[in-house]
């Protein structure tokens, strides 16, 4: 739980600017401590903190004061990236999206661990379906993925089943009559591993990733497994900046058309109910 100061957030989305980091305590889901350091590095130089002389009939002394406090350097640490980022944050939904800038999202979502892939990469998934206040239906797909270290104090997301990262093809059969086959990563498997190996949110270099082809088909596999055990009752409502990983159409099915938002987050936190 961090304290912000107040800060207006400007964003291009259709329903409107929304307000961030307001003047309440914020519950964050997601947060990485390096990946503000990179983005915002620390000089290098240690500046002395100021001494106090407390003057007394009977001499004067000095009195060193209290170091800052840890949530109160982090709080201004974020702030000051969250201001930086959001002068060219766009809404998540836009159109022409392009891999490595900055969006601003809030949507209900939940968030997993793969069961037996990519081990330490927590998913946060947005629903198939409308839900009450989520304008885009499920024609925009959002899907983020970081380091479940990053994750709040006293987060433990579940496990989901990971969908199939290998296949056997056949491949010919031997003099003897047998099959020969040849164990191969499958779409999903392909796009699992490079999203567990891309670099951080604060990193301004663009991802290199597979084939859009193979990008479009792999991230329909894994968000089709994660949508059959996920409920849309589950997902709350949650809100932050992310890194665009690729924005890309889905594989054409000769319906709705739907498009993929994949990216990187800085922060996820969740969205207070209003009273």
């Amino acid at each position: 739980m961090v304290e912000y100061p107040p800060q207006h957030g400007e964003c291009d989305s259709p329903n409107g600017c929304r307000l961030f980091m307001r003047s309440v305590v914020r519950e964050l889901v997601y947060l990485s401590d390096r990946k503000l350091r990179q983005f915002l590095p620390d000089s290098g130089k240690r500046v002395p903190r100021g001494m106090w002389q407390v003057n007394t009939p009977l001499g004067g002394f000095g009195v060193q004061p209290d170091p800052p406090d840890a949530d109160e350097v982090r709080s201004d640490r974020l702030r000051q990236v969250v201001k930086h980022v959001s002068t060219s944050a766009r809404w998540f939904s836009e159109p022409n999206l392009s891999s490595g800038s900055w969006i601003q999202f809030e949507a209900p979502m939940n968030y997993r661990t793969l069961r037996g892939a990519a081990p330490g990469m927590a998913l946060f998934v947005d629903p198939p379906h409308p839900v009450g206040g989520y304008g885009t239906g499920g024609a925009v797909r959002l899907l983020l993925h970081g380091s479940a270290q990053h994750l709040g104090s006293g987060q433990v997301p579940v496990e989901a089943n990971s969908p199939a990262v290998s296949e056997t093809r056949l491949i010919g059969e031997a003099s003897d009559g047998s099959l020969l086959t040849h164990l191969v990563k499958t779409s999903a498997g392909r796009v699992i591993n490079a999203l567990s190996n891309h670099p951080d949110a604060s990193s301004d270099d663009p991802p290199a990733l597979i084939s859009p082809l193979t990008l479009a088909e792999g991230t329909q596999q894994l968000l089709i497994a994660l949508d059959r055990q996920l409920l849309p009752e589950t997902a709350a409502w949650m809100r932050g900046f992310a890194r665009v990983t690729a924005a890309l159409n889905a594989p054409d099915t000769g319906g709705e058309r739907i498009r993929y938002v994949i990216g990187t987050p800085l922060y996820v936190e969740y969205v207070p109910n209003e009273s």
